[in-house]
């Protein structure tokens, strides 16, 4: 489903009356879900674009990975949304809670949610964003309306992918010296695909590359090839090299650093 069609499907559930009080968004997390999420406040608060795009308005409760684990502590989870979406909406309409990656949820901080989720408050809605829905806890799943958005945009096609699997199928686990070899050809690969694009796209493919290799990381947490604190170390990985690589720093020296702090199954 294209972001479009869902933000109609969203819209006149609201008009209608029958919105569902959790939706499911799986897809890029940066992308895709992120543009129907502003989407839906913006339908919701018509007049607070400025608090919106500020994360300022005070019937939008936010909440996304922290710390080096990358999780949601059931600390956060009660602090940022199970209080504030069980107050008196401020301007006396809708409470929205935008969960940031919410497949990141601890045990204990999914349980808080759920019971939020189960009994909510009327004109009470959750935005749960993810890229790794089948990580999250069944029961949060069944109480949502799920829609899925183009996970794959973005990611490098024929080729390009194809070049980064090789790698990731391949034995870089068994030492420092792969590890390293896997480094120099990871920044082969992105310096190729620089090369070949136009100036102005540069950077999208970049972090068409950086999604590619993340898209590894996540199949090994869905597929319970990792614990899911290791794969959250991977995910932090990924995402520190790829800040990296927008601060003109060279391609193997970053690549060198993400792949020493990642763990393979």
């Amino acid at each position: 489903m294209e972001v479009a069609e869902a933000f109609k499907l969203i819209s006149r559930a609201v008009d209608t009356g029958r919105a569902a009080h959790g939706y499911l968004v799986c897809g890029d997390l940066r992308g895709q879900c992120d543009e129907l999420a502003k989407l839906v406040l913006g339908k919701l608060f018509p007049d607070a674009s400025a608090q919106i795009e500020s994360r300022s308005h005070p019937d939008v409760a936010y909440l996304e990975p922290e710390g080096k684990s990358r999780t949601i502590h059931v600390k956060s989870m009660r602090e940022r949304i199970v209080e504030p979406m069980s107050a008196t909406a401020f301007s006396g309409g809708w409470k929205v809670g935008v969960v940031v990656g919410a497949d990141r949820m601890e045990v204990e901080a999914a349980n808080a949610f759920l019971k939020t989720l189960e009994e909510p408050t009327p004109k009470t809605m959750f935005l749960l964003l993810t890229d790794a829905p089948d990580a999250l806890l069944p029961t949060i799943v069944s109480r949502s309306q799920r829609i899925d958005l183009p996970l794959s945009a973005g990611v490098l096609a024929g080729e390009g992918y194809d070049a980064v699997a090789e790698v990731f199928d391949s034995r870089v686990s068994d030492g420092v010296f792969e590890r390293s070899l896997a480094a120099a050809r990871l920044a082969e690969i992105l310096g190729g695909l620089k090369e070949e694009a136009d100036e102005e796209d540069v950077a999208l493919v970049r972090k068409a590359f950086f999604k590619t290799v993340m898209s590894f990381a996540r199949r090994w947490m869905v597929e319970g090839l990792l614990p899911r604190h290791q794969a959250f170390r991977n995910i932090e990985a990924v995402e520190a090299a790829y800040r990296q690589s927008e601060k003109s720093i060279g391609d193997e020296p970053v690549l060198s650093y993400m792949m020493d702090r990642m763990v393979f199954p």
